[in-house]
């Protein structure tokens, strides 16, 4: 029995020695793991630490730099403390997610230093066992210079696909093998074709007249061997969706470090429009300069003469040659109008409408003849230049001067004449007057010496033959020596013979008793002869004396 006892105890020694052993080995294990873990998390370049209950526990010195703590400052901190407010949800939902294995890629968020900094932390959590309860490892990177990079190239790469969107003008960029790869919403205006018609389907040449396709396709290899060696700007033909051929101004460059260029297209049809009806107006203009028939000029600021046509240099006598950028147009006034021209010249740029447009002065050309010249001249719109236009008058005043000499000639004879012509009319009123009182005379004395007596005779006893004789007498009388009563008929058609008798009677101050006296009639007849000139002559209801209105009368 003892025998068996001792051996049962021997076993039982040696059991614990062999688990002694164990321990041993597996505490020199620990300690080495210990050793190794404390070596990676020290020399490690990322953040290592331990969460434990929602604290940590454990931290190497890059994961307490990161949050700005010393090492021991961070132990026993709650680890939500130093994430930002808006990414705790964010990344309690992403630990767990990782921790149950739903995924494993690291995720990313903000953490608030000790310094009040915001930084990018990117992490990975894992499932440990520490101090023999469950924990947390972590491993974070502080990737704040990566975010605050990729947010500059996000901010850069908005504003360049801006830029490359509203530039203006249509860009592309395009490929080593000629395919366009991207295109702005003005090329698509342009084109008239969708963005997804061109995007890494076509060519560019599938734009450009055939007449310019090989040049372009030399320039676009040659750019790719040697940047320099083919030109940045250049026209074509451009053909939208509609066919219609449209000139377009070309600026393209290289992408360094590509074999991809961009390009930039303007179109310039209507530019290139404008310049052709500019150059047609210019050679308008120039033709009209030239051929206007007089001497024209244009004249700087500063007086010289920069144009002149072959009109100026027929008045001058000196070439264009001699005049254009040389000269100014001082050298060919007269002394005495000089003064006046300079005061017009200043005058006119600092306000076209104070100096006169029109104007004379005497103009010497290169032989030092004198010319008289009208000058007509006006500020160019939009600069300090005038063009002025001479007409040579000389002749003109020559003429002008002989004409008011004849015009002086003329007016003396004209006074002449009129002092003659009033002389006549003083002449011929008088003998008017003398034919007046002669036909007067004669009248009053035909009516009061013969009508009288002719009257009387026929009322005598005289043969149908006499009667006749002394009518025929009568009106004879009547239409020779009696221009008043020829007057008074042609005014007043309406007096009969007879009343014209009467009338001329009372004109002559003939009373009533005297006009029946001579006319054998009784006083009541001349009475209603009377009635009757004075109703027809409108003198009726007239309080108006008939011997006065039938002498009034011409």
């Amino acid at each position: 029995m003892t025998c068996k006892a001792c051996g049962t105890a021997r076993e039982r020694i040696q059991e614990l020695e062999r688990e002694l052993e164990r321990y041993r080995i597996a505490a020199s294990a620990l300690k080495e793991s210990e050793e190794l873990y404390r070596t990676i998390s020290q020399k490690s370049l990322a953040g290592i630490y331990v969460v434990q209950d929602g604290r940590f526990c454990n931290a190497n010195d890059n994961a307490s730099s990161y949050a700005g703590y010393a090492t021991q400052e961070l132990i026993g901190m709650k680890s939500d403390g130093i994430i930002h407010p808006e990414d705790r949800d964010h990344v309690k939902k992403n630990a767990r997610e990782m921790l149950r294995g739903v995924h494993s890629i690291p995720h990313t968020f903000r953490i608030i230093t000790k310094q009040g900094q915001i930084r990018w932390i990117m992490e990975t959590v894992s499932s440990i066992t520490y101090g023999g309860r469950p924990a947390i490892l972590g491993n974070s990177m502080d990737i704040t210079e990566l975010k605050t990079a990729e947010t500059r190239l996000r901010e850069s790469e908005n504003l360049y696909r801006a830029i490359f969107e509203h530039t203006g003008t249509a860009t592309i960029i395009i490929e080593e093998n000629t395919t366009i790869s991207l295109v702005n919403e003005q090329f698509v205006m342009m084109s008239g074709y969708l963005r997804r018609e061109w995007e890494g389907k076509k060519s560019w040449t599938a734009f450009v007249v055939p007449g310019d396709v090989e040049r372009m396709k030399s320039y676009h290899r040659d750019r790719r061997a040697d940047p320099a060696s083919a030109p940045r700007n250049y026209e074509f033909g451009f053909i939208d969706s509609r066919g219609r051929i449209r000139n377009v101004a070309l600026t393209v460059g290289m992408i360094p470090g590509t074999k991809k260029s961009v390009a930039s297209l303007a179109d310039v049809t209507e530019h290139k429009l404008a310049e052709q009806k500019l150059r047609d107006s210019e050679n308008l203009y120039r033709t009209i300069f030239e051929t206007t028939g007089t001497a024209v000029i244009i004249i700087e600021d500063d007086m010289t003469v920069i144009l002149a046509n072959t009109e100026f240099e027929v008045l001058t006598g000196a070439p264009k040659s001699y005049w254009e950028g040389k000269r100014k147009w001082t050298e060919f006034v007269s002394p005495k109008d000089l003064p006046r021209m300079m005061r017009y010249h200043g005058t006119r740029r600092v306000d076209p409408g104070a100096a006169p447009g029109l104007y004379e002065f005497t103009l010497v050309d290169k032989k030092g003849n004198l010319h008289n010249i009208l000058n007509t001249i006006a500020m160019i719109p939009g600069s300090q230049k005038s063009v002025a236009s001479l007409t040579d008058i000389t002749d003109q005043k020559r003429s002008e001067a002989a004409l008011r000499k004849r015009e002086k000639e003329v007016q003396m004879k004209s006074r002449n004449l009129q002092e003659v012509n009033t002389a006549l009319k003083v002449l011929l009123k008088q003998r008017e007057e003398d034919r007046s009182e002669l036909e007067d005379k004669v009248l009053s004395n035909v009516q009061t010496l013969v009508l009288p007596y002719l009257e009387k005779l026929k009322q005598g006893r005289m043969g149908e033959r006499d009667l006749s004789l002394v009518h025929v007498l009568e009106a004879n009388l009547l239409n020779i020596v009696s221009p008043f009563a020829q007057r008074l008929t042609s005014r007043h058609l309406r007096l009969t013979p007879k009343e014209l008798q009467i009338a001329n009677m009372i004109k002559d101050g003939k009373t009533t008793k005297d006009i029946a006296g001579l006319m054998g009639v009784c006083p009541g007849a001349v009475s209603l002869h009377r009635n009757h000139i004075r109703k027809k002559l409108g003198l009726n209801n007239e309080k108006i004396n008939l011997r006065t209105y039938l002498g009034s009368l011409k």
